[in-house]
């Protein structure tokens, strides 16, 4: 890292929310997009590798990919994430006319602020948008930047439905 650089705001931001970050999914996503940053700014696109990732996260992620005019693409839906929705949306845009009232969540309320300020964004508690009974949702939005800009142009997602079956319970792996 190049000390001359001040600390980017992103990676002071990721240090808090993992401090804040309830379930072991989210934190863990959270530390390897952390592991990423090089502190200066955000990581890019380039250097999200999939394999990298801990396997037992797989289940929670999410990728989205920023198209023309700011529509937004479902590259990427684990298993627990197409249960807690009850269908895989994998290669729809996030448009009310591919996933219905995508509008109404919380992720599509979340990406203006992190398009306009680079920052991840977090959420624990009830959402509107559901297709399935759970209780609340615990979701983290990792900004990834073009590589040859500050852009951001990937987001890679993890989300936690709490009250569906979870794989992460006493005597697991976590």
């Amino acid at each position: 890292m190049d000390d001359s650089h001040p600390t980017h705001a992103s990676y002071l931001e990721g240090q808090r929310l993992v401090r804040r970050a309830m379930n072991p999914p989210i934190r863990a996503v959270l530390e390897h997009w952390l592991g990423l940053h090089d502190r200066a700014r955000l990581p890019a696109r380039e250097d999200l590798d999939p394999v990298d990732l801990p396997r037992h996260v797989f289940p929670y992620l999410f990728l989205l990919e920023r198209r023309d005019a700011g529509l937004w693409r479902l590259r990427l839906t684990g298993s627990h994430v197409v249960t807690g929705l009850g269908h895989d949306f994998t290669g729809c845009d996030l448009v009310d006319e591919q996933i219905p009232s995508i509008s109404q969540s919380r992720t599509a309320r979340l990406l203006p602020s992190i398009l306009e300020t680079g920052l991840p964004a977090h959420f624990h508690g009830r959402s509107e948008f559901r297709f399935l009974v759970y209780d609340d949702h615990e979701q983290i939005l990792l900004p990834f930047r073009h590589l040859n800009s500050a852009t951001v142009d990937v987001v890679l997602g993890a989300i936690v439905y709490e009250g569906l079956d979870e794989p992460y319970g006493p005597g697991s792996a976590w």
